[in-house]
């Protein structure tokens, strides 16, 4: 059993691009280098919002795509002091289809070590998103008798 609060991912295009393979910027620069690539991408993105418990239905407009890169740049700026990216990651870099952009400050622990998912704050995806999968409720932890006579 692990103690991912979170259920493992459905199995539907959305989420098995969500795990697929993903190119990471390690570099400032080179995230520098691909933010032209993704603003020229054109419309036609879902812009799914994983803190919101909203799913898009319908893609962004360019103005909508813009203001969200502006907004994630913004986001990233107060990072850039350090010299590790390692905040977005995506599927082809000359003709991006699924882009993850992870918030700096909620990164969680590093290379997960601490056993829980960490998302992204925005997916871009010219799929369309299925809802995040709810939590599981947290298992109850066993008392300190419990523990003591080895019964949890």
């Amino acid at each position: 059993m692990s103690d991912d609060p979170l259920p493992p991912l459905p199995d539907t295009p959305y989420w098995n691009a969500f795990q697929g393979k993903l190119h990471g910027f390690p570099m400032w620069q080179m995230l520098d280098r691909f933010w032209p690539v993704l603003e020229a991408s054109g419309g036609e993105w879902f812009i799914h919002d994983l803190e919101s418990d909203a799913v898009p239905d319908t893609t962004a407009s360019a103005e909508e795509l813009a203001t969200l890169l502006k907004s994630v740049a913004e986001m990233y700026e107060p990072a850039r002091s350090r010299s590790f990216c390692g905040v977005v990651f995506v599927d082809d870099l000359k003709a991006p289809g699924f882009v993850k952009l992870f918030d700096p400050w909620k990164m969680g622990a590093s290379c997960g070590s601490s056993g829980e998912r960490t998302l992204p704050r925005y997916v871009l995806s010219r799929i369309k998103p299925d809802s995040l999968p709810v939590a599981n409720e947290e298992p109850e932890k066993p008392g300190l008798f419990t523990r003591i006579a080895g019964r949890g």
